[in-house]
């Protein structure tokens, strides 16, 4: 595409999305309004409405795959008129349950407008980016039947399960040869104290994983007259020494993007003994380590142990046993890939000012596009902030999702253009 040709393309997705503001801050909250809480998980609603929407829209090349009907992917393109590379943009369609209702200030899936915030569950997490998406693929659709088209192809990959370990989604993906592309930049929200504050290029990763504790069950009413050893209390104690040493033992190289290293999080989950009346002899707590790109899931697992010696061997009465769940690696992308270029270039263009290079603090779909399908991918540029996230009375600016649709439209544009010329 020469120059004549991409600012007549960028024009006219301008045009196309010029006064259609309303339009897409509506089908945000039309996708708010159709719960996907996960768990327990279940994507059908959610991808029914991004399906006829497309379809309205005029974006008609749709697939729907997934492991079972209940977990549903929708894929869509919009091919250009020449060949070209392929761009994903990628957005998950669930979101965390809505929590403890009575702390909620409006109904969950009751999006309401507010001093000039979007408020419902999922609104930046991430229902207004996937909002935006659909709006820029069918911009380019658009402005590509009203002139000269562009090379390559779009790609829009919304996935299921995201926020309970992406197995029915971006893994399940990749694992069966459903993603392709030459980038990727996924939609979570990018703002930590601002909105759009950066463009993320690392993803960090997510150790989860739990620690048993074993101790004497007996009758409650005897624990003063035989020994024994109460496994609650054990845990108490654990739990105490890990969340004050445990990052000690985290095997990792400081990361530039990463200035405050891994994060441990201990007890996000607890539980132990049976009954009033029967001294406990088993309980459980279960840990979350936000990792760094090259820590793996065995340098973990070998510092974990290490610490859990260290412990027991302070303790002869602690015994103490790793139970793994999963690790999502830390992955990152080249500064210099030039879709980054692309997407910063697009930021500044609609917001007035470039956002920042920096790391997303959660795990993201990022490690199954880039490690599993081979996609260099951006782990987070969207609307929203990070904070408001898997909270009660989750909100976001309720101008976001029509910013994103001009940015994404445009970045997809200036990195086809780039990439072909």
């Amino acid at each position: 595409m020469n120059s004549t040709q991409a600012n007549g393309m960028a024009e006219r997705v301008r045009s196309y999305l010029d006064g259609r503001d309303a339009e897409v801050l509506e089908l945000a909250r039309d996708l708010i309004r159709t719960p996907s809480p996960n768990p327990p998980g279940d994507e059908r609603a959610v991808a029914d409405l991004i399906t006829e929407r497309l379809r309205e829209l005029g974006v008609d090349d749709i697939t729907r795959v997934g492991f079972d009907e209940t977990r549903p992917n929708v894929l869509a393109r919009v091919r250009g008129t020449a060949p070209g590379p392929t761009l994903i943009l990628s957005g998950h369609i669930d979101t965390k349950p809505a929590g403890d209702m009575d702390a909620w200030e409006t109904d969950p899936w009751d999006p309401v407008l507010r001093d000039g915030d979007l408020i419902g569950l999922g609104s930046g997490d991430m229902k207004a980016a996937v909002a935006g998406m659909m709006y820029a693929a069918a911009a380019l659709k658009h402005a590509q039947q009203a002139g000269d088209g562009f090379a390559g192809e779009l790609v829009l990959v919304f996935t299921a399960d995201e926020e309970a370990g992406a197995q029915f989604g971006s893994k399940w993906l990749a694992d069966n040869g459903h993603l392709s592309a030459d980038a990727a930049v996924i939609g979570e929200p990018s703002g930590i104290t601002e909105e759009w504050q950066s463009v993320h290029l690392v993803s960090r990763g997510a150790a989860l994983f739990k620690i048993a504790v074993f101790g004497t069950q007996m009758h409650s009413s005897i624990s003063d007259r035989l020994p024994g050893v109460n496994a609650t209390v054990k845990m108490a104690r654990l739990i105490d020494r890990m969340d004050r040493e445990f990052k000690a033992y985290l095997t990792y190289e400081e990361h530039p993007l990463c200035p405050v290293g891994p994060t441990v999080n201990v007890g996000v989950m607890a539980e132990g003994g049976v009954f009033y009346g029967v001294y406990p002899g088993n309980a459980e707590f279960a840990c979350d380590v936000r990792t760094l790109p090259g820590m793996t899931e065995e340098s973990v697992k070998a510092d974990l142990e290490r610490f859990l010696a260290d412990a027991m061997a302070d303790d002869p009465e602690l015994r103490a046993e790793l139970r793994w769940h999963l690790m999502v690696p830390a992955v990152e992308i080249d500064a210099d890939h030039p879709v980054v270029a692309a997407f910063v270039a697009a930021a500044g263009e609609v917001l007035g000012t470039a956002p920042e290079l920096d790391a997303f603090p959660g795990a993201t779909d990022a490690p199954y596009f880039q490690l599993g399908a081979g996609i260099p991918t951006v782990a987070a540029f969207g609307p929203g902030m990070l904070p408001r996230a898997h909270s009660p009375n989750e909100y976001m600016d309720a101008d976001g999702a029509a910013l994103s649709a001009s940015i994404y439209a445009l970045a997809a544009l200036h990195y086809l253009d780039e990439a072909t010329s």
